[in-house]
């Protein structure tokens, strides 16, 4: 029994050692897999507050471009229940700001006890309000480049909107704009907004929402009235009824609402027809909207990139040569900025469809210096000198396209054989 222990005990040591080592491999592997580093978004700050007697714990985030911009100072959205909300308005602006569909702003996260929001919100507002007013916005503007109280937006919900129709009926100036969602507790707050009048009221905008079953704000006529533009018509207010939301999901749409009416200036104009620029007002009423608006964002007053494109590209569409001619001349340049080869073959084949060969020719070589190697443009630099009965070089275009196409395996390289072949 001994001598047959002693023989099989080399075999279980190995298995053992097998064991471990692929212990040791699989724990490795998952390692590797589960290993990563923390998503941090914005900073936590701890403000001292005397008004309130304790520490206030809020959230600032800093938008891109913030540490490079020296010069630029930023709208602040301030957002009541900043641990459920704060991450809304930093979406909204990461998602539309590469698009120019918003500025870049300040958020700045309120975090707020559950247990003590009635308290803070409704039964000791004015302190609360008063901590805002001096501690909080004074911390914010002294440490940060803002534009203070000309571009101050306060979100609240549910009791943070309550405390938001306080502030819009008592404290007239602290803030520019107004995201309201799904109010509540608002009764002697709306007698100060009845109370005041509305001319006078120098909240510039304010968007209030509710949900379907929340009957009190939809059969509230006075309440209602507040926000019809013939009682102000400097005013931007705006009151809705969100018909798919209820209680509790009418912050997230409400915050991209308001967001969006708030900065409905800054985003470029673009309409799909001549005739709907022309109702707009024409070039004069552009220079007008883009001079307003590099005012208020700290922009360049030039009409936009975007403008200038869908102007060029209606007057393509609609055959205007007319028109796509005064806005060459009117953005000189601008046709050699385009970053795509599609654009220098539309704009260069409508040239030329309009008989302006040196314009064509010119249009093409210049988008063949920044993209050598675009098949499409040899290709219609080609069709350019057969229309001028130039063969030879008409053949080395389409040859160089011929060329490019086959080393790239292009869908079009039959279209350049067939145009070769009938030179």
């Amino acid at each position: 029994m001994i001598a047959a222990c002693a023989l099989i005990k080399p075999k279980v040591m190995k298995s053992a050692t097998l064991i471990v080592l692929f212990t040791t491999l699989l724990t490795q592997i998952t390692n590797a897999q589960l290993s990563g580093s923390d998503i941090v978004i914005g900073q936590t700050h701890v403000i001292s507050s005397e008004i309130l007697n304790e520490d206030r714990e809020i959230q600032i985030y800093l938008p891109v471009g913030y540490d490079t911009l020296l010069q630029k100072t930023y709208p602040v959205l301030y957002v009541m229940d900043g641990q459920e909300y704060f991450m809304q308005g930093i979406a909204y602006q990461n998602m539309l700001r590469f698009r120019d569909k918003t500025p870049a702003f300040i958020v700045v996260g309120i975090k707020t006890d559950r247990r003590r929001r009635r308290e803070l919100m409704y039964n000791e507002s004015d302190a609360f309000i008063d901590f805002i007013k001096r501690e909080l916005i004074p911390f914010v503007d002294n440490n940060f480049r803002t534009k203070k109280e000309k571009e101050r937006i306060y979100f609240g919900w549910e009791m943070g909107g309550g405390l938001g129709l306080e502030l819009v009926g008592e404290h007239a100036g602290l803030f520019s704009g107004f995201i309201l969602a799904s109010t509540t507790h608002s009764g002697r707050r709306m007698d100060a907004i009845y109370e005041r009048d509305i001319d006078n009221s120098t909240a510039e905008y304010m968007l209030f929402v509710v949900a379907p079953e929340e009957t009190w704000a939809a059969s509230d006529s006075l309440f209602i009235s507040r926000f019809r533009n013939e009682n102000n018509p400097n005013s931007r207010w705006r009151y809705g009824i969100l018909d798919r939301e209820d209680h509790y999901t009418t912050a997230n749409k409400a915050i991209h609402e308001g967001l969006s009416d708030y900065f409905h200036d800054y985003k470029p104009i673009r309409y799909y027809s001549l005739q709907e620029y022309d109702d707009y007002g024409g070039l004069k009423a552009l220079r007008s909207y883009y001079e307003k608006r590099g005012i208020r964002y700290d922009l360049p007053s030039e009409i936009h990139k975007e403008t200038r494109h869908f102007l060029l590209l209606n007057a393509l569409n609609e055959n205007n040569y007319t028109r796509f001619e005064n806005y060459v001349n009117e953005f000189d340049g601008y046709l050699a900025s385009y970053t795509r080869p599609l654009w220098f073959n539309r704009f260069g084949r409508f040239y030329l469809a309009n008989d302006k060969i040196d314009q064509s020719i010119e249009l093409f070589k210049t988008g063949l210096s920044k993209f050598p190697e675009a098949s499409l443009l040899h290709h219609g630099l080609g069709d350019v000198y057969h229309a001028l009965g130039k063969r030879k070089l008409a053949k080395q275009s389409y040859q160089k396209a011929i060329e490019i196409a086959i080393e790239n395996d292009e869908s079009e390289l039959v279209e350049y054989q067939s145009s070769l072949k009938n030179l």
